[in-house]
């Protein structure tokens, strides 16, 4: 494991410290789970805007290759 130091806001800090204390969990991994979460968002908000610029199938095409 590797560390960072960064600075953050008191009031965030302040509310980590009751969430953990309150839920008997270590900052650490409330950090980790929290920066891990918000990595997978950005990846899967990258995904959606590639796919969103297409290629697109009508639904015309899309029922034909459909078995029904």
């Amino acid at each position: 494991m590797t560390k960072i130091t960064l600075p953050i806001e008191p009031e965030l800090k302040s509310l980590l410290e009751s969430h953990c204390e309150a839920r008997g969990l270590k900052q650490q991994h409330v950090m980790n789970a929290a920066l891990a979460a918000y990595l997978e968002d950005a990846e899967d908000l990258a995904l959606v805007e590639k796919r969103r610029a297409g290629p697109w199938v009508s639904w015309e095409e899309l029922k034909a290759g459909l078995d029904l």
